[in-house]
C-alpha cells in the first residue's frame, strides 16, 4: 500500500430538489436501526443511524456512485468491488448535539476484505449549524453542503463536530476491496 493517501475529494451532486427527493425515497425503505455504540471504535457518536439497502436506490443515487467510482479511478486506485446490488448504506441523522469524534472508518478485523473509500452524501434539507466535517493529517474543515458528495480513504481520520442548530443529514457507502498488500 502507497504510504501516501489522497486527501478527501468533494464534488457538488445534488440539487436541493434532488435531495428531497433522495430522502423520501430512502424513507419508504426498511430502515434498520444500527446501536451507534457497536461502530463507533471508542469515538463519541450520538445521532441515529440506519442501514437502508443500496440497491432499490441505485436510480435516484447513481449520479453520486458513478462520482465515487470516477474518484476511485482518477485519484485513489483502489481495487473497490462496487457491489451495489449486495451492500448497505448508512443514513445518518445527527440533530442537536449530535456528533461522531475522532475515527477511521476502516476496521482491523479478520476479514477477508478491506474497508478502502468512504463516500459521504448530505442530504440535510434545511441549513445547520455546527456538524463540520474534519479530516487529514493536517486536521482540515472540508466544506460539505447539502447535495454535495464526499470521497477519502477510509484510513483518514476524520470527525464531525456537534451540530449545535438544525438537522444534518447524511448518507454513507463504504467501498471494499481485497486486503491491503
Amino acid at each position: 500500500m502507497d504510504s501516501i493517501r489522497p486527501g478527501p475529494i468533494s464534488f457538488q451532486c445534488f440539487t436541493p430538489e434532488q435531495v428531497k427527493e433522495i430522502n423520501k425515497e430512502i424513507k419508504t425503505q426498511e430502515l434498520k436501526k444500527q446501536d451507534p455504540a457497536s461502530s463507533s471504535r471508542n469515538a463519541t457518536k450520538i445521532g441515529e443511524f440506519s442501514h437502508v439497502p443500496c440497491w432499490p436506490l441505485m436510480g435516484i443515487l447513481h449520479p453520486f456512485l458513478y462520482q465515487c467510482q470516477q474518484a476511485n479511478r482518477t485519484i485513489f486506485g483502489y481495487d473497490i468491488y462496487w457491489d451495489f446490488h449486495l451492500e448497505a448504506l448508512n443514513y445518518n441523522v445527527y440533530g442537536i448535539e449530535g456528533e461522531y469524534g475522532w475515527h477511521i472508518d476502516a476496521a482491523q478485523t479478520m476479514r477477508p476484505s478491506d474497508l478502502k473509500l468512504t463516500c459521504l452524501l448530505n442530504l440535510s434539507e434545511e441549513p445547520y449549524e455546527g456538524g463540520e466535517f474534519w479530516a487529514g493529517n493536517t486536521f482540515e474543515q472540508i466544506p460539505f453542503d447539502s447535495g454535495m458528495g464526499l470521497v477519502l480513504n477510509s484510513l483518514l481520520i476524520h470527525k464531525v463536530t456537534p451540530v449545535t442548530k438544525g438537522e444534518r443529514i447524511t448518507l454513507t457507502y463504504w467501498g471494499e476491496g481485497p486486503c491491503w498488500r
